[in-house]
């Protein structure tokens, strides 16, 4: 039996046909568009941005607004709530989300996809001013920036210079420079004080001179300005008239007048002390062994591009350290978004390269032609350019998921199936005389629809993404950008520019050299094809038996919503207890962060403890944070390998702190989490309800329950209540049997105890509060503070405790809401198990175990959400992407039953390998995963299309239905098997890579590489039977 067709009838030529007729005789202009597009090609490539994974956040908008020395109930009922009721029914918001907490109210509003973060801000500052607070009470939208903007992180260092004046420099120097640089929405600190100027009175020579706390704070205030009184002219020149009253110096503070007594003033300095201090402490950063420095945060503004903002972060932080900062002052970088976008890059790039040369050496194995495997490999850089050309007109910025994802294999699909048709039809003429020209026209003629068809599906395969929302769709939306531009840009390469260069390489002619290892691969398949095709029965039986296992692997395999990109670095959370004080957390922190340096993997740690003085975190002293550098996985030293074994073991170390609860994620991950959840977690249960003690009566249980769920660990009960408080109750009959009221009470408190603002002291450019409070002995203890003295209209001083109830009562410490109602969260993590079963076991027992009263309810948040989102968005997508394809196979065939079996031959024959890949390794079943099959499906139809197109045009060339089965199916095993191979092998570095960087495409690259395995060793057999099972005599045949 030969190898060579029957002489091919005349064909009508087709539009595409006569597109690379075309394109062989305007050989100048096609070259002169290939320099065009090469050139074209790499100026976009140099200027596109590549980050390191898209920015998966909503639109959101963040209101903070601060009110000193109020409790968490002060601020729910006079701060948030009025905001919230505001807020509510924003046009496209889907969920506004509050805690409210010691001096701090921190609400964030989220807003559908799509929603243009200008539009959503700029109806919050509509509705904003119309919020009834209380008065002095102003609150600020934080800048425009999303979860995953933070990029830059420093610490300011030098070796003599104390923690206050390194903060004086980073507020108003470092800062002011780094918010210059175009891109950056906001920089903000931690660590060190907060400079003030102080007056601590005295209360005895304070009452002594007959003046209150309110007395000292008005004449502050009025002995602290400057005026201006216009200008006048003398001897031909005008003059400004300026009245010079700021204070300036801490003697300018001690001699401001009070009042006078008989002629005699009395001073600030006569009645308390004038100090340079700081204020009340919210927070604490540390770095490596300084346990109390300054850290730097940089934020991108949103919808910006991280390679270019830091190259300008970069050159301002050269700025500082040679020409803006002192010499003994420099600022370090300890985490810069650019050093994971480099590891990163560099892993992709490898695994890119890698499937480049597995590519070609496919190519030159089967083709046995050196010039033939190079001219399909043009197809690769070509396509390439092409699409960084459109993604850079389309302004897509690219980022390593999408650029890893791209599978050369699938790019030169098409240049395999053409050029292997012309290499085939030339060497049937060797040795005759013939037009080249003539030979490649009528080569492409054979193939050029099932190409342009083959493409169509691959696209069709990618198309569903689009409808995807949320995170997935933002995540895999580039994916598809850059996937659909290549195979847009490698089908024209395939029709316009191989032609010209199979005329030009392989005008000397070829000759099918004998390949011994395909030729017995052949012969072997021959032999079994036959076997087959004598009984579709068993064929059909054995492909459906193979379905049925892939579909028993389907319920072992476990899912997840994504698998987590590795950052090269730790985030560990420490959560002491809630109550615990500043400076019994400060004394634990160090101990930790020692623990954490200790290890030799580890390059920096820095430690967040509490809360920023600007509000953006909104937490407390129980919370510690450390960010653990880590060195490149290689240069590891000693046993631990691997970034999970080095957390179990610094997990172990940690046991020492008990009662501490330590939870383990990444840097950018954390703050996507929370954002997500509204806690500090990915995964959280949330009890939603009115009463506080209710909803953590509810929490206790079910966090009893979740103790015992096998792979859940790293249980925390989000506890808002059990605060102690020191209450001041004004007894209303005494006070007004003096002449007082509620407000002088509370005024005083303010005032004395926490510390009031009376003014501000200009220095140059800086602004610096001037607090006036008592003496701390007069202010620490219950005691002293029931013995403040009170003034009176009437001149007298009475005890505090004489005017009021003073008492330790227990309050709340955080109060978390969403969508107008309390709620408490249960946060936990899943290890060494599945987050599907994790959870969904989790959720059985809980439901069977806790009685939630009526009004209450319980949600599964987080990660979770997501995952089941992102499912029940896929159930949708993949029916519709395989009615795509079976749409388009119909506009190539003009029946139902050819695009049916090819639709079916692929079900029957793709999915098992990539449900074995998953299985066999253990990865669960995830978004990335369920992109690659939509994208597996897409590729596994073109070798069906090769096939049945070729089986087609023997038949209408007179061959029987029985012959040209056969003939089509031994005549097309080298470009199908060619095609499969190529797909799968140049996914497969990406598919077996480790390392920073590969987490996410990993899962996509197996189910291809493992599906397109599969597929061709299932449908080499199974079309052909399919085939003869449906063709008749008669059929309309469409090639």
């Amino acid at each position: 039996m030969t190898d060579a067709a029957p002489p091919a009838a005349p064909r009508t030529a087709s539009p595409i046909n006569r597109l690379v007729a075309w394109a062989l005789r305007q050989q100048f202009l096609v070259g002169l568009l290939t320099v065009l597009l090469i050139g074209l090609g790499i100026w976009s490539f140099s200027r596109l941005p590549v980050d390191a994974y898209p920015d998966l956040s909503p639109t959101m908008v963040e209101i903070v607004t601060q009110w000193p020395g109020h409790a968490a109930e002060e601020i729910e009922r006079l701060i948030t709530i009025p905001v919230e009721v505001e807020m509510n029914g924003l046009p496209q918001m889907q969920v506004i989300r509050s805690v409210s907490l010691y001096g701090l109210s921190d609400v964030v509003m989220t807003f559908a996809d799509g929603t243009d973060d200008y539009f959503a801000r700029q109806q919050v500052f509509e509705r904003l001013p119309e919020v009834g607070l209380p008065e002095g009470v102003a609150p600020s939208v934080s800048p425009l920036a999303s979860p995953s903007g933070l990029i830059y992180r420093y610490v300011v260092q030098s070796p003599d210079r104390s923690a206050m004046e390194l903060k004086i420099i980073n507020d108003w120097v470092i800062g002011r420079q780094y918010k210059a640089v175009p891109g950056v929405a906001d920089e903000s600190s931690l660590g060190g004080e907060t400079f003030q100027y102080q007056v601590l009175l005295d209360p005895t020579r304070l009452a002594g001179a007959g003046l209150s706390v309110a007395d000292a704070e008005n004449a502050l205030a009025q002995n602290n300005g400057n005026a201006g009184g216009g200008f006048f002219a003398q001897g031909g020149q005008f003059y400004y008239i300026r009245g010079l009253g700021r204070l300036q110096r801490l003697e300018d503070i001690g001699n401001v007048v009070l009042a006078n007594r008989n002629g005699v003033p009395i001073l600030v300095k006569d009645v308390g002390r004038v100090v340079v201090g700081h204020a009340p402490r919210l927070g604490q950063f540390g770095f490596n062994d300084t346990d109390d420095a300054v850290e730097g945060i940089i934020r991108m503004r949103k919808g910006e591009q991280a390679q270019t903002v830091l190259k300008g972060v970069e050159a301002r932080t050269r700025l500082l350290n040679t020409s803006v900062l002192p010499k003994d002052v420099q600022v370090h970088p300890f985490y810069d978004r650019s050093d994971l976008i480099t590891l990163t890059t560099r892993t992709v790039e490898g695994n890119l390269a890698r499937g480049i040369v597995l590519v070609l050496v496919v190519l030159i194995f089967f083709l046995y032609n050196v010039r033939s495997a190079l001219i399909v490999g043009v197809t690769i850089p070509l396509s390439l350019l092409f699409a960084f050309l459109f993604l850079d007109l389309r302004h897509i910025p690219a980022n390593l998921l999408s650029i890893g994802a791209i599978d050369f294999g699938i790019l030169v699909d098409s240049a395999v199936i053409m050029v292997e048709n012309v290499h085939r039809q030339l060497a049937l003429r060797h040795g005759t005389t013939y037009r080249i020209y003539d030979v490649i026209v009528e080569a492409a003629g054979e193939v050029d629809r099932p190409i342009f068809y083959s493409v169509a599906v691959i696209v069709a395969g990618f198309l569903p993404i689009y409808v995807l929302s949320g995170p997935s769709g933002k995540l895999f939306t580039p994916t598809a950008d850059t996937m659909i531009f290549a195979l847009i840009g490698s089908l024209l390469v395939t029709l316009i520019l191989l032609p010209m260069l199979c005329a030009w390489l392989l005008r000397g002619g070829v000759r099918d050299r004998p390949n011994p290892a395909f030729e017995w691969v052949k012969q072997r398949y021959a032999r079994t094809l036959d076997w087959c095709l004598a009984r579709p029965r068993h064929t059909l039986a054995a492909s459906g038996g193979l379905l049925v296992v892939g579909l028993l692997l389907w319920s072992r395999i476990g899912a997840e919503f994504m698998p987590h990109l590795d950052e090269g670095a730790i985030w560990v959370r420490a959560t002491m207890p809630y109550t615990i004080s500043l400076e019994e957390s400060a004394r634990i922190v160090p101990q930790i962060r020692a623990i954490l340096r200790s290890f030799p993997q580890v390059t920096d740690v820095a430690d967040e403890h509490g809360r920023p003085d600007d509000g953006t975190n909104p937490t407390g002293f129980f919370n510690a944070e450390f960010y653990v550098g880590l060195k490149p996985y290689g240069e590891w030293p000693g046993p631990i390998r691997t970034k999970q074994q080095l957390i179990s073991v610094i997990d172990d170390r940690l046991e020492t702190f008990p009662g501490i609860i330590f939870n383990y994620t990444q840097p950018a991950e954390d703050a996507v989490d929370e954002a997500e959840t509204g806690l500090k977690s990915a995964l959280a249960v949330k009890i939603f309800g009115s009463d506080l003690d209710t909803l953590e009566t509810i929490g206790r249980q079910i966090r009893r329950i979740l103790e015992n769920v096998p792979g859940i660990n790293q249980l925390t009960l989000v506890q808002e209540l059990g605060q102690p408080s020191l209450t001041i109750t004004p007894d209303r009959v005494k006070i007004a049997r003096y002449g007082l009221n509620v407000a002088d009470i509370n005024n005083l408190i303010e005032a004395a105890v926490g510390g009031a603002a009376a003014t501000q002291v200009v220095q140059g450019e800086r602004l610096f509060d001037l607090v006036l409070r008592l003496e701390p002995q007069f202010r620490e203890t219950p005691e002293a503070i029931g013995n403040i003295p009170v003034s009176t209209p009437g001149g007298q001083q009475v005890p505090l405790k004489e005017l009021a109830a003073i008492q330790v009562e227990n309050g709340a410490s955080f109060i978390y809401r969403q969508d107008n109602s309390r709620f408490i969260g249960v946060q936990y993590s899943v290890e060494e198990r599945d987050l599907a079963g994790a959870v969904h076991d989790a959720q059985r027992r809980v439901a069977a175990g806790v009685q939630v009263p009526e009004g209450y309810r319980v949600v599964w948040g987080g990660e979770f959400e997501e995952y089941t989102a992102s499912r029940s968005q896929l159930q949708v997508i993949v029916p519709l992407t395989l009615l795509l394809i079976f749409l388009i196979l119909f506009g190539l065939y003009n029946n139902i039953k050819f695009p049916l079996i090819a639709v079916v031959g692929v079900l029957l024959s793709a999915p098992l390998g990539g449900l074995l890949a998953l299985w066999v390794t253990g990865t669960s079943f995830s978004v990335s995963s369920g992109i690659g099959f939509l994208a597996l499906f897409g590729v596994s139809v073109q070798t069906a299309v090769v096939y049945v197109s070729y089986a087609n045009e023997l038949r209408k060339d007179g061959m029987s239905i029985t012959q040209a089965t056969r003939e089509a199916a031994v005549l097309r095993l080298r470009p199908i098997m060619m095609t499969a191979i190529v797909a799968a092998l140049g996914l497969l570095p990406a598919a077996m890579a480790q390392g920073v960087g590969t987490d996410s495409q990993r899962p996509f690259a197996m189910v291809i590489v493992g599906g397109m395995l599969s597929q061709l060793l299932i449908s080499i057999l199974l079309m052909p039977v399919l085939y003869a099972l449906v063709a008749r005599e008669g059929d309309r045949l469409e090639v």
